[in-house]
């Protein structure tokens, strides 16, 4: 195949194989995503560059892949599910949808392996490693994607409830024309304003204060968060909630999605505070594997979550950890405690 005929094969592949889009870019670097992070006080825990986890590594794909010349984007959307509504208290819908960094077994590792085969198979040669490409920038500069003031990627029918995938090539390819403009509604805040912890700024996040980044945080979670946090233990979806471009496509879910029916019965806040090996493995691996690898740090978020349940009656279970390893366990327990007590 020319480089024409295998653009249109790729694209119509990704297509096949339930993406909602597939575009493609060039592999030079991302000069104004390396000067925001770089500069930005807020990613200093992400800024070590003798580790493959600085934020600005992959921003130079050259750097850690020689021969690359093309990036392919590709979009899939989860705002089609109707999530079952304990369960999405707690944790957010790109993490029920298991479409987030997917386990290779899953529906969706499955597709993105799919994917892989084909482009190796078709002779492109495939980035292998665990540095990732800025997903978000490379969408944009594929097209397939304009930003929100949320800091989250778009698409017009499915609003920011899409995962994006990037796979690094070194074959040159046709390359399409970048997104530039944004489509918020002028002076809209919509976002900005929902978000309890405050990390919103117009276009912009401050880490830190994130109800996920906080979430996964293995460092005790400033105090003055915690009520903020609600009962969020695995992300949230509140900013997006709030957006207007969003409303068509919450309006519009329909799907089922029959695993998480069925997980949704098992799932009990309380059994997270004092799950066992099992329970995590059955219940909380599948949806919620991505960040967190100690289940200690799913017990405190449990806590704090309890604590601004108004549930008076989770005092029983967390009095049982607080003589938990974990002092962050057993500090989140304690304050839960308290603030439940005063309820009368």
């Amino acid at each position: 195949m020319n480089k024409q005929e295998l653009t249109y094969a790729i694209k119509m592949k990704g297509l096949e194989l339930g993406f909602s889009k597939v575009g493609i870019t060039n592999a030079d670097d991302f000069s104004d995503y390396i000067d925001e992070t770089v500069d930005n006080p807020d990613y200093t825990p992400w800024l070590d560059f003798d580790t493959s986890f600085h934020v600005a590594q992959g921003a130079r794909p050259r750097s850690i892949f020689p021969n690359a010349k093309s990036i392919i984007c590709a979009v899939y959307g989860y705002g089609d599910i109707l999530y079952p509504e304990k369960i999405s208290n707690y944790i957010g819908y790109s993490y029920l949808s298991r479409c987030y960094s997917p386990l290779k077994t899953s529906s969706c590792g499955i597709r993105v392996e799919a994917f892989k085969d084909f482009l190796t198979e078709n002779g492109c040669g495939l980035y292998k490693g665990n540095i990732a490409v800025p997903a978000r920038r490379a969408c944009a500069r594929a097209g397939i994607v304009d930003f929100g003031k949320n800091n989250f990627a778009y698409t017009e029918n499915e609003g920011s409830f899409i995962i994006l995938y990037t796979f690094l090539v070194d074959t040159e390819l046709e390359y399409d024309t970048p997104t530039t403009k944004s489509k918020c509604p002028p002076g809209c805040k919509a976002c900005v304003n929902s978000c309890p912890t405050k990390a919103l700024s117009v276009g912009k996040l401050t880490p830190s204060k994130c109800m996920l980044f906080n979430n996964m945080n293995p460092m005790e979670i400033p105090i003055d968060l915690w009520e903020n946090m609600g009962t969020h233990i695995h992300g949230c979806d509140i900013c997006q909630k709030a957006c207007p471009r969003n409303k068509k496509v919450l309006d519009n879910a329909s799907r089922k999605d029959y695993f998480l029916e069925e997980l949704d019965k098992k799932f009990d806040i309380e059994k997270v505070l004092l799950m066992d090996e099992k329970y995590y493995t059955d219940v909380i691996y599948p949806i919620m594997h991505n960040y967190i690898k100690d289940i200690n740090y799913f017990r405190r978020n449990a806590a704090i979550a309890m604590g601004n349940s108004g549930n008076k009656t989770y005092i029983h279970a967390l009095k049982k950890v607080l003589n938990n390893e974990n002092e962050q366990v057993r500090n989140a327990a304690q304050w839960a405690i308290d603030k439940l007590e005063k309820i009368s």
